[in-house]
């Protein structure tokens, strides 16, 4: 049992909560098209999940082998990694073949897809596993070199296009409209997490776009990418090209504007700006659960 939460933490299994989101909302954007099956939804978690577990690990392996996680002082839950590795609780070997093995049960589930249903998907399963994989992995180091934001925004959308291709057979313009949104809610998650690292990721020359940037601008980027997430669905839906009752998602509008005001104030505070950590996951998990309501209203009223 004690090994089995030792992974769980290596894992960072909470952060599913998140990055599971895109499928499900492509699984009731399915179900709003009378199209929905409960078994490709579990074992389309199942590939995210997979994926997810490969690119943290791997994510862990190379930002040891970098010191980018020895040399951080600011560890939170939410960022510095697992700390696995440096506090001894598994071996930098073990998190690699973790991360492989991981990518591998997810590159199976997708083959049975790939087989059975359609062929096509092959491409989405190539995407997901190739980009995870080379997140923080040689020779390209993706989130090394101020792309892993965009990356992740594109994985998600992926993630979002390839779920509703599984249910359907097709993309369609709402299942890209859609997958934006979708795709910049890990993006925020990924960016806010980045801000207590910005100092020991500098050092080892982990050029992510706060690095780049500097956190003072990186937290405009932070308001814009907000922004830009609600215009995404009010646009297209008082245009009717998404369901008018997608603008339920301005509920959750508080939780975006506290998190936007600590980032504002607090970008250089590594302890204080944890609250707008806390707060842009909370907005993440909402959005993704008022974005399925809403399709689920649409189909029923």
């Amino acid at each position: 049992m004690k090994k089995l939460l030792v992974w769980i933490k290596a894992i960072r299994a909470p952060f599913f909560s998140v990055s599971t989101i895109p499928a499900i909302i492509a699984a009731t954007l399915a179900y709003n098209e009378s199209k929905f099956n409960w078994l490709y939804l579990v074992i389309g978690l199942l590939i995210i999940v997979g994926i997810n577990c490969g690119i943290n690990l791997t994510n862990d392996y190379y930002d040891h082998i970098s010191k980018a996680d020895e040399i951080n002082k600011y560890i939170t839950p939410l960022s510095g990694g697992s700390r696995v590795i440096q506090e001894k609780l598994l071996s930098p070997k073990s998190i690699l073949i973790g991360a492989i093995v991981s990518f591998i049960v997810a590159s199976i589930l997708g083959l049975y897809f790939v087989f059975k249903v359609n062929f096509n998907l092959i491409w989405f399963g190539l995407a997901g596993v190739i980009l995870g994989f080379f997140y923080t992995a040689p020779p390209f180091k993706i989130g090394y070199k101020g792309l892993g934001e965009f990356l992740v925004l594109l994985l998600e959308a992926i993630a979002v296009m390839g779920i509703y291709f599984l249910f359907t057979g097709n993309i369609n313009s709402k299942a890209f409209l859609i997958s934006i949104p979708s795709g910049l809610i890990v993006s925020l998650v990924l960016l806010i997490n980045e801000f207590p690292d910005y100092i020991p990721d500098k050092e080892v020359g982990k050029k992510h776009i706060i690095v780049r940037l500097g956190r003072r601008k990186s937290s405009y980027l932070y308001t814009i990418l907000v922004i830009l997430f609600y215009l995404s669905i009010i646009i297209p839906a008082f245009l009717g090209f998404l369901p008018s009752f997608l603008l339920i998602i301005l509920v959750n509008l508080p939780l975006a504007v506290k998190a936007i005001l600590v980032v504002l104030k607090k970008y250089d505070d590594e302890k204080g700006i944890f609250p707008a950590q806390v707060n842009t996951i909370l907005f993440g998990i909402t959005s993704g659960i008022l974005l399925s309501i809403g399709f689920i209203l649409d189909k029923n009223f």
